[in-house]
């Protein structure tokens, strides 16, 4: 039975017993746990409905912006199941305070976006290496959707219809303050003209600027490589 807890600060507060515990959890924290799931079902609600409505479009390129959508939000839908498992973990640490492992967060994220935008028959195939960095979910988040969008941008332009070729996620530390983040494939390149004017390299070069960091698009020769320099400070 829930049990009524005194608190000098404030109103007092329900609490019930973790199962298998002598602990109490807060109906606060239960909230936020059903939320959580709620959140969850939502997310993959919503990208089960944008399947469902791209096996119905026969126009490639409205295909296309589909699997752009379906990136956007798998990689929202991977960072929230990290961060709820982390709030877990920490026995009712606020979601605020949540560190994310960001090299294992990228490899999840590319598992989800591999199977739309890369052809294993084709010989097309997503790589990430990566070292196990605990960041704040904030910045997973960012750095997420920022290789989100550069591994979507490298399967729309890099390699024609059917090509083989790799796209490959870097992550780094460089220095005690700062991470590398590289998305690079060998594909055509860029020809020295940056990719500046669609909505996914606005996307990439705003959520760079939030997190205050470095943003360049260099031409790999081959292909393009994408290269972020993002403070931990």
């Amino acid at each position: 039975m829930a049990e009524r807890t005194p608190n000098r600060e404030g109103p007092a507060r329900h609490a019930v017993p973790l199962p298998g515990s002598g602990e109490a959890w807060p109906e606060a924290a239960l909230a936020a746990e059903e939320s959580d799931h709620r959140i969850a079902n939502n997310l993959q609600l919503l990208m089960a409905m944008i399947a469902a409505e791209k096996r119905e479009v026969s126009d490639p390129a409205a295909g296309l912006a589909l699997d752009r959508m379906l990136g956007r939000i798998g990689a929202i839908a991977g960072v929230h199941r990290q961060l709820t498992r982390t709030a877990g973990a920490g026995a009712g640490a606020g979601a605020a305070s949540a560190v994310v492992d960001i090299g294992g967060y990228l490899r999840t994220l590319a598992r989800q976006i591999e199977a739309g935008c890369c052809d294993a028959a084709a010989g097309r195939r997503l790589r990430v290496r990566s070292d196990a960095v605990l960041v704040p979910a904030r910045l997973a988040a960012a750095m997420g959707l920022i290789a989100s969008e550069c591994v979507l941008n490298a399967c729309k332009y890099a390699y024609a219809a059917q090509a083989a070729g790799e796209v490959r996620i870097g992550l780094s530390l460089a220095g005690p303050h700062a991470l590398r983040l590289t998305v690079e494939d060998d594909g055509a390149g860029h020809g020295g003209a940056l990719p500046s004017a669609g909505f996914g390299a606005r996307l990439i070069a705003m959520l760079a600027a939030r997190i205050g960091a470095a943003l360049v698009w260099e031409d790999a020769r081959p292909g393009t490589r994408v290269v972020l320099a993002v403070p931990l400070a």
